[in-house]
């Protein structure tokens, strides 16, 4: 995903002759006029250029928040961290053209709590709301991830995605009656590979055999890091770096 400035940064000069939007490109202009070799500089219209510039790509990205009593002691701690997070990355948004939501999981599904936004004001207001405890629906997480991002995509195909994951990875309920939960849960995140949704995973829990985050790194190639709850101004420098790829 690219980094380059709200404006974008110059892909190359053409002929004005060539049509579009006409930003001056002032130095290829006075270098073709001056070609010529003529004495005193003269600018005609065949010396015009313009600028092209490259368009930054949109980014979004959603946070994918468990909100389950499996986060355990320091559930409180960890959501806190998961909102500041959200707060500190749209800050930074208005500037960098992206947006961000928030989808939590509990109980049995999960919800959408936060649309794409780039407003503070509306982020805040919806925060205050989140409500915690019950089983773990970690395949309705995801599956509500990739639907939230496939509509997104629809409006506008060249959008970027970055899911930040937050969870201890013990799936506990299916989203499908009866369904296997390790590859429930696996299939739903593969899916996001084939749709070129960069994954980043923050395990909030213990190392159990029922932690799938490991299985989860492994399937989509995805970084999977230890959440420390003391520090956010690092987690949100994680977050930016995959953004940046």
């Amino acid at each position: 995903m690219s980094s380059t400035g709200r404006s974008g940064g110059v892909l190359r000069t053409v002929p004005a002759s060539q049509g579009g939007a006409h930003e001056l490109a002032v130095g290829r202009t006075l270098r073709t006029a001056a070609s010529r070799g003529a004495g005193q500089l003269r600018v005609r219209a065949e010396d015009v250029h313009r600028t092209i510039r490259r368009q930054r790509q949109e980014t979004l990205v959603v946070f994918l928040v468990d909100a389950s009593d499996s986060m355990g002691e320091g559930t409180t701690a960890r959501i806190a961290l998961a909102k500041g997070a959200v707060l500190s990355l749209l800050r930074r948004a208005y500037l960098s053209r992206d947006r961000v939501a928030l989808i939590t999981f509990r109980d049995q599904g999960a919800q959408v709590l936060l649309p794409p936004t780039r407003s503070g004001i509306l982020a805040r207001e919806r925060l205050r709301r989140l409500a915690i405890g019950g089983a773990t629906p970690l395949a309705a997480g995801f599956f509500s991830a990739r639907r939230l991002i496939a509509q997104e995509r629809r409006r506008d195909p060249g959008l970027g995605a970055l899911l930040v994951v937050f969870s201890d990875g013990e799936a506990n309920v299916p989203r499908v009656r009866g369904a296997d939960l390790r590859r429930e849960v696996l299939t739903e995140a593969r899916a996001l590979r084939h749709e070129q949704t960069t994954v980043v995973l923050f395990d909030t829990g213990a190392r159990s055999r029922d932690n799938l985050l490991p299985d989860i790194s492994t399937a989509l190639n995805a970084p999977c890091h230890r959440l420390l709850t003391d520090k956010l101004d690092r987690l949100v420098q994680l977050i930016e770096e995959q953004m940046r790829r």
